[in-house]
């Protein structure tokens, strides 16, 4: 059996292509999450479990992560993560790029009584999006253009996001 080619993002633009794509395929769902971080401008958000690795863990994402962090002043990536014991354990990319970049790149874990949460999803720019309703499948909805969804997506994070806590064996030891 011939290997199937990842999907091609290319022709996608944040804000201007309005129908979900389903996906459902680990190398599709990192195409998605590469493709809309990579046309990021103002804000990232991020929801995770476990930061998979297959997703975020990969140069071309820390590239594309760093790129758009340094792009701008007000550039901004927020990052919830359930258990980042793994992340941490294998050298993450992208709790290094946090580490190094802290004033745009910020990790936490959220509260206990958010510890059911089972969802995952990217929102970039509060427009484009890819959803998990089960973190650790590969099933997945992404759009570039949908403020709506987004936002639904938004308002469970914020509220995680201000009764979170940063953990402190994700910050940067300095010897």
């Amino acid at each position: 059996m011939a290997p199937v080619d990842p999907m091609d993002f290319s022709p996608y633009r944040l804000g201007q292509q309005h129908d979900p794509i389903s996906l459902d395929h680990s190398r599709d769902v990192r195409q998605a999450c590469l493709a809309l971080v990579s046309q990021a401008q103002r804000n990232v958000i991020l929801m995770s479990r476990h930061l998979d690795a297959r997703l975020f863990n990969t140069s071309e994402f820390a590239t594309a992560v760093r790129n758009f962090v340094l792009g701008s002043r007000y550039a901004r990536m927020r990052i919830l993560v359930q258990d980042p014991g793994p992340a941490i354990q294998s050298g993450h990319r992208l709790i290094e790029l946090s580490q190094r970049l802290s004033s745009f790149i910020e990790i936490r874990i959220p509260e206990r009584q958010f510890a059911s949460y089972n969802r995952a999803f990217l929102v970039v720019d509060a427009c484009g999006y890819l959803y998990r309703e089960q973190a650790d499948l590969y099933i997945a909805e992404c759009s570039f253009a949908d403020r709506k969804f987004s936002d639904e997506l938004g308002h469970p994070f914020e509220e995680m996001w201000e009764s979170s806590q940063t953990d402190p064996s994700l910050r940067r030891m300095l010897i």
